[in-house]
This record gives structure tokens, sequence and C-alpha cells, in this order.
């Protein structure tokens, strides 16, 4: 049964990993409750919202499959009620060039990271609309401006999720619904340390006006800023957090 309660409810998806795991806890810290999403168990992430006082839920969904993304909506309606600030943040990385990209490895990338926003979008934009307010953030990447090797179906999806933006804010505008997305540089934390290799991150943090590598942190400020109501004249917007790589 949902809860009868007006304490926005943020959903985030790739939520186990590092920067949703961060995002959680920030937004947690905000006043919001958490729905957090992934393919894979999240519920460290609940405690560590719940250990700072705030609340959360896990929901286990496959972005790939277009059902399941139903049934989460309805499961996140059950729960809380809800859904006031979506952050589109789960995103599939096949490290391919283009000769070695399968269909597959091509189709499962956009499927999570460009079709999911979409179906997700659609899927809870009608409540933001009835309530006057809302907040879409979508993740894209430094990738699209200054792409390197390896990342070729990413940078496809990345650069649809800029489309997307821009599109969803032109529709969604006149409801009180922000559209917007972060565009980080390379961000270390144990997933992308695990799949990338160590002279990546060198070369790009050489590559950046400020010489340091990003941390998951450094994109909370801005996220934090986009789902509240100091943003609310801002939309449609593509914010490069990379250290200066893109400038």
């Amino acid at each position: 049964m949902a809860e009868h309660n007006d304490q926005p409810v943020a959903l985030i998806t790739g939520a186990a990993g590092g920067l949703g795991h961060a995002f959680a806890v920030r937004l947690a810290r905000e006043g919001m409750r958490i729905a957090v999403v992934d393919c894979v168990d999240a519920y460290h992430v609940v405690r560590a919202v719940e250990q700072q006082g705030g609340v959360a839920q896990a929901f286990r969904c496959d972005l790939r499959e277009p059902e399941q993304i139903a049934y989460l909506q309805g499961q996140v309606l059950e729960r809380f009620g809800r859904c006031d600030v979506l952050v589109n943040n789960a995103a599939y990385i096949p490290l391919k060039n283009l000769a070695d990209t399968s269909f597959l490895d091509w189709s499962d990338c956009l499927a999570v990271t460009l079709d999911a926003p979409f179906l997700l979008s659609q899927a809870f934009a009608p409540g933001m609309r009835e309530r006057g307010w809302g907040r879409i953030i979508n993740l894209a990447s430094s990738n699209t401006g200054r792409p390197q090797k390896g990342f070729l179906a990413y940078i496809a999806a990345k650069s649809g999720i800029i489309g997307l933006t821009r599109g969803l804010a032109v529709e969604l505008g006149e409801y009180g619904i922000t559209v917007n997305a972060i565009s980080p540089g390379l961000i270390r934390h144990p997933g992308s340390a695990a799949a990338l290799p160590a002279q990546l991150f060198e070369t790009v943090r050489d590559s950046q006006l400020i010489k340091r590598t990003g941390e998951p942190e450094d994109l909370c400020g801005v996220l934090a800023f986009l789902a509240s109501n100091a943003s609310s004249y801002m939309t449609g917007q593509v914010f490069n957090v990379d250290g200066g790589f893109l400038f």
C-alpha cells in the first residue's frame, strides 16, 4: 500500500554502483525518499540511506526489458505513491571498437542507456504533470564531446541522451517539469576502476584543467541543485562536470 506522504521521492537507476550510491545518499540528505533501482542487490545502499535517518527501498529491474520497467512503475507507485525526481543514471558500457561490437552489445547498450530513460520518463512524467512539479535528470558523458576509443556504442547512446533531454524539456516545461543532464568526466569508483585501464585515468586527468581524477561526490552538488527548486528556471541544459575536460 502506498504511503500517504508528501515527502518527495527520487528514483535512481544504477543505484547499486558508485555514482548511484552517492546520488542516493545525497538526495536522501536533501529530504527525499529514495527508490533504489538496479539489476543487482542494492540493499547496501538502502542501509546507507537509513543510517543517516532516510527512507529507501530497493527494486530489482533489468532495464533492457520494457515489461520489467512497467512492473517497476507499479511497484514504486504502490510503495511510495509518487515519483518526483527521476535520475536516469544506469548505463551499460561495452568496451569494444567497431569491429568487435556485436549487435547484441549495441542493442543492450542502447536499451539500458537510452531506451530505459525514455520509458521511465514516459512512465513517471504524468504524475509529475498532475502535481505541477517534477525533475528529470539524465546522465550524459564528456565522451560525446571528446570521444575516446573503445566506447563506440556508449558514445552513440549518450549522444542520444542529450537529444532526449532537450526533446523532453520542450514537451514538459509548461507543466512545471524540468529536464536537464549532467555530463561527467571520467569518475573513479570501484566499478570504473575495475573495468577501465589505469592509464586512461591518467590520460584524462592530464587533459583536464583541474589535475585530479573525479569522484562520485564531485557530481552530487550539481545533482542536488537540479533536483531542487533552485533550478526551476533552467531546463534542456547539459552541465559539464568534468574538471575542465570540455570547455
